[in-house]
């Protein structure tokens, strides 16, 4: 579990989506902004739990040791006490849900796509609420507006930031809750042993910090 352990036992989670901006001032007060065009991948920053037992996360901390800041690990938001972060709030039942397709091959670098196999609703119907989390391949990315269902045959739908390589048309890959992450502990800290009767507790030196492994 490693990494995932830490995510589910956590204290806090920050979460970084947000674009690489760049900002001007000029004498008279004005501002000018530009965007600098990047994967803008997620960075979780992770709170470790503190006084973990050490004999019972022993296996923990080896497997975290196993990946440390080399190898690529798997967060989900899945469980019972994560499930809100990432869970589904539009209006089509579960089913319907995971039965949505990438209608077509989206442009490189765009931030829209259109997602088709709507299933029989009213126009009305919310398909994706902002901030629900769809994943296409092997990356998640976040509804940034409200989406309808109308009535065409597909749908789009703008995300927080551009698709990243080629994905295939087909079924999404996940919605909702079911999508997962690929990270890299940019930052994996090391720990300090206090110990007490017949073990000793963890302290960590820091947070955790875990970039989105983007290929």
């Amino acid at each position: 579990m490693s990494f995932q352990t830490i995510l589910d036992i956590s204290q806090y989670i920050q979460v970084n989506t947000r674009k690489t901006v760049g900002q001007q001032y000029s004498r008279s007060g004005q501002v000018r902004t530009a965007e600098y065009l990047t994967a803008q991948p997620w960075i979780f920053t992770v709170k470790p739990h503190a006084y973990l037992y050490y004999p019972q996360v022993r296996s923990v901390i080896q497997a975290i040791d196993n990946l440390d800041r080399l190898t690529a690990g798997t967060l989900s938001f899945a469980s019972s006490t994560l499930s809100w972060f990432a869970s589904y709030q539009g209006a089509l039942s579960a089913a319907q849900a995971a039965a949505l397709t990438l209608a077509s091959v989206p442009a490189a670098n765009a931030t829209t796509i259109s997602v088709g196999n709507l299933p029989a609703v009213g126009s009305t119907t919310v398909v994706f609420a902002p901030g629900d989390v769809l994943q296409l391949g092997s990356y998640p990315y976040k509804v940034a507006t409200q989406v309808t269902r109308g009535s065409a045959a597909a749908v789009s739908v703008v995300l927080h930031r551009p698709v990243i390589g080629t994905p295939s048309a087909g079924t999404l890959t996940a919605v909702g809750s079911a999508c997962t992450w690929s990270v890299v502990a940019e930052v994996c800290p090391i720990y300090t042993l206090h110990p007490m009767t017949d073990g000793a507790w963890v302290e960590w030196a820091s947070d955790f910090v875990f970039r989105e492994n983007v290929q």
